[in-house]
């Protein structure tokens, strides 16, 4: 072989070796190679049944996914079955030849009967013809992985913080990407019967893409069968902002304690707990939410009231003491009037002026 054959043949493997993940990914093909390249089985799934559902146009994505695959069929690293039956599913549906030899040697080295039922299934599906032959081993997934390491969280402008508290649910992942950019992480999560709102009719998987903007909050995105697409399902916002889950939609906490319906006002609270100070403001709007609801008989609000009642006892502000012995003497529910009066107790006397709820004698 001459001198620059070889030379070409060892420049072209490098670059194989050393191949960085493009720049203009798709969200979706974005997401799928960060959850490609995690360590966790659960993260390679969900990029494989998303793979398998949607298909895939780039190549790189369809290389990466086998180069894992290669990775379990090898023992380079072990892979729970199921994680490998749904890679070898995704490769199977590409119907390209190019990974025939892939799935040949995954079913030489495979004695688990569910994987070598799915390696036969997807080794019949490949009907193309096969311009090149897919070889694992030669993709670097530990300097694709640091490539992300090195990236750092991204820089958020208000631009991007009012895009971010503007998100409905049922928007597309892609929407969201294009709008908000690269997330600093990409991960998954499972949420078993787990119900996705009521607007938009969603089949939920329960399994979860989760995108991470840093200084801003994280975005929920689940699979809808109907839309076979992945849609947002709910955000968590880190700052002031509470996802209603009946609105599908981020609002201020004091507008849900002051409208809020018993399962919002549940999400006020417990980001409430969360917070180690919590504003005078925001301590009114409590207090006056609870003297609101004092006479409502439900007594599952009533319980919730209770709670919210342990946060002005927390504050240590004297000047709700009052209103919370007349909640103690006047609530319809008992649970509501003996926590009111026990977290009355817990405040100090105070020769500041009491407060007067803004909706005293409505």
């Amino acid at each position: 072989m001459s001198r620059w054959i070889v030379i070409v043949l060892s420049c072209f493997f490098t670059a194989v070796a050393n191949a960085v993940v493009p720049k203009d990914l798709t969200g979706r093909e974005y997401s799928e190679t960060r959850l490609l390249l995690s360590q966790s089985d659960f993260e390679v799934r969900l990029a494989a049944k998303s793979l398998y559902r949607l298909g895939s146009n780039r190549q790189f994505v369809l290389d990466l996914a086998a180069e894992v695959t290669w990775t379990a069929c090898s023992g380079s690293r072990t892979m729970k079955p199921d994680t490998l039956s749904w890679l070898v599913k995704a490769l199977g549906s590409t119907k390209q030849v190019r990974y025939g030899a892939l799935l040949d040697y995954c079913r030489a080295n495979t004695t688990d009967e569910k994987v070598v039922k799915y390696l036969t299934e997807a080794r019949g599906r490949l009907e193309d013809t096969a311009t090149s032959v897919f070889e694992g081993g030669k993709m670097d997934l530990r300097q694709m992985r640091d490539q992300f390491a090195k990236r750092g969280a991204a820089r958020r402008d208000q631009q991007a913080a009012k895009q971010f508290d503007g998100l409905r649910r049922g928007r597309p992942l892609e929407a969201v990407y294009s709008g908000l950019g690269v997330p600093d992480d990409v991960n998954g999560v499972n949420v078993p019967g787990r119900k996705v709102g009521h607007i938009v009719n969603v089949r939920t998987s329960e399994d979860m893409v989760v995108f991470v903007y840093g200084g801003l909050g994280t975005i929920h995105f689940v699979y809808d069968e109907e839309k076979t697409d992945w849609l947002l399902a709910e955000a968590k916002s880190d700052r002031d902002l509470i996802w209603a889950r009946q609105g599908g939609r981020f609002v201020a906490s004091e507008e849900l304690i002051t409208e809020g319906d018993n399962s919002q006002l549940r999400d006020v609270l417990r980001q409430l707990r969360k917070q180690d100070t919590i504003e005078r403001v925001t301590l009114d709007r409590v207090a006056d939410r609870i003297y609101q609801s004092r006479l409502d008989p439900d007594d599952e609000l009533a319980d919730t009231l209770a709670h919210l009642c342990r946060i002005l006892a927390e504050s240590g502000e004297g000047r709700y003491k009052q209103l919370l012995l007349e909640v103690s003497d006047t609530a319809a529910e008992r649970t509501l009037r003996r926590h009111a009066g026990k977290a009355a107790n817990q405040l100090p006397d105070t020769t500041e002026e009491r407060y007067v709820p803004s909706l005293a004698g409505k």
